[in-house]
């Protein structure tokens, strides 16, 4: 007789009654999964953009072209510093989902350009690396999609109202790696561009003392000498800027689940109506209360389980499909397998859970198996 309080076997007999359930949740949580994935790709795309600070700590000079040269010294001096490289750059404009970004392209001398790649773990994927004192460079393969340029085609010039540079700069290779890096000639900049300030990117000798290194610059810059933009910054930044975002997405999220939990409790209390004649049996048969509280409990579980993970599985695909055939082609980033993402669903099967289990409770409570009988016969 256990057979009976199995949690699928009303799900076998009757598909076409738990179906519509499942289907609910699966599609509450394409809902939310797609929801907070695009929204995530922001940080995302932020920390793609802009995660080679990482690996370096930048200087940027505040009301002068150039590093204080006092300031320059002292960091120089310290004891972390594998490598101060100055860096005279220029920067192009690209497309996201929330706007244009600016991208920059460094003008670094040769040996800042290697430690940069190796740091940052980018590759050269096509073509070649830009010459000193050539009027070339090199981007992301994702960011040349991203405006629309190829190998051979000119990435900056005079008349780029987004891709400024007082000459015409070559594109001339293309870069692969977990984040974005534009490189050219210092020599160039320096040459063309005199009157456009200068930075610095310092490296600490190994990529575990750059957080200290960090923090001993922004010890020894003044404020009103330069910016320091450490990675700290830029994760402390993000999170400010995107901190009312996630506020109205997790309004929604809760308004979502309140919602679904709602109908899905709605939906169980009329099966559960439905099923009167068949619990009272039960209950006539000497199925205590618990027993049968325990046997809905897990209906409504598998039953949330299984829309859950066809949701998750229909979710993935629909993303991957959208990354690979509409936002890949544009540049555009997205993580079709956000993990946070899914755990913003979490909370959806576990509410209607609980919604139907107190539903089911109360009527459970209320329950004359002998006048159900009775009126069936």
């Amino acid at each position: 007789m256990s057979f009976i309080l199995s949690p699928t076997l009303y799900f076998r007999r009757n598909p076409t009654r738990t179906l519509p359930l499942v289907m609910v949740v699966s599609l509450a949580v394409i809902l939310i999964a797609s929801v907070v994935t695009i929204v995530r790709s922001i940080d995302l795309t932020v920390y793609t953009l802009y995660g080679y600070n990482r690996y370096l700590t930048g200087l940027t000079p505040r009301n002068v072209l150039a590093i204080d040269e006092e300031a320059e010294a002292k960091i120089k001096k310290l004891p972390q510093v594998l490598l101060y490289a100055p860096a005279h750059s220029y920067q192009t404009q690209i497309k996201t989902i929330f706007g244009k970004m600016v991208f920059p392209v460094f003008g670094l001398e040769a040996e800042a350009r290697t430690l940069l790649l190796e740091r940052c773990g980018v590759t050269l994927s096509e073509g070649k690396m830009p010459k000193e004192s050539e009027a070339e460079a090199v981007i992301p393969e994702d960011v040349a999609k991203n405006i629309g340029v190829k190998v051979g085609d000119t990435l900056l010039g005079p008349e780029l109202e987004d891709q400024y540079a007082p000459i015409t700069v070559k594109l001339v290779g293309l870069l692969r790696g977990p984040v974005w890096v534009g490189l050219t000639s210092k020599s160039v900049v320096d040459q063309n561009s005199p009157f456009t300030w200068q930075g610095a990117l310092v490296f600490a000798k190994t990529p575990a003392l750059q957080r200290e290194l960090d923090a001993e610059i922004v010890r020894l810059v003044p404020k009103s000498k330069a910016r320091v933009w450490t990675f700290a910054v830029l994760q402390r930044e993000t999170r400010n800027a995107l901190q009312n975002l996630y506020l109205i997405l997790d309004l929604i999220v809760a308004i979502i689940v309140f919602a679904i939990a709602f109908v899905c409790a709605l939906l169980s209390n009329i099966y559960y109506t439905q099923r009167l004649p068949e619990i009272g049996t039960l209950a006539a048969l000497g199925f205590t209360r618990a027993q049968l509280l325990r046997r809905s409990f897990g209906e409504t579980a598998w039953l949330c389980g299984l829309g859950w993970l066809i949701g998750v599985t229909l979710t993935v695909t629909l993303l991957m499909s959208i990354k690979a055939v509409v936002l890949s082609p544009r540049g555009l980033l997205l993580d079709p397998v956000d993990w946070l993402a899914l755990l913003f669903t979490l909370p959806l099967p576990i509410a209607i859970t609980l919604t139907a289990l107190v539903t089911v409770s109360l009527r459970l409570k209320a329950l004359d198996p002998v006048s159900i009988i009775e009126r069936r016969g």
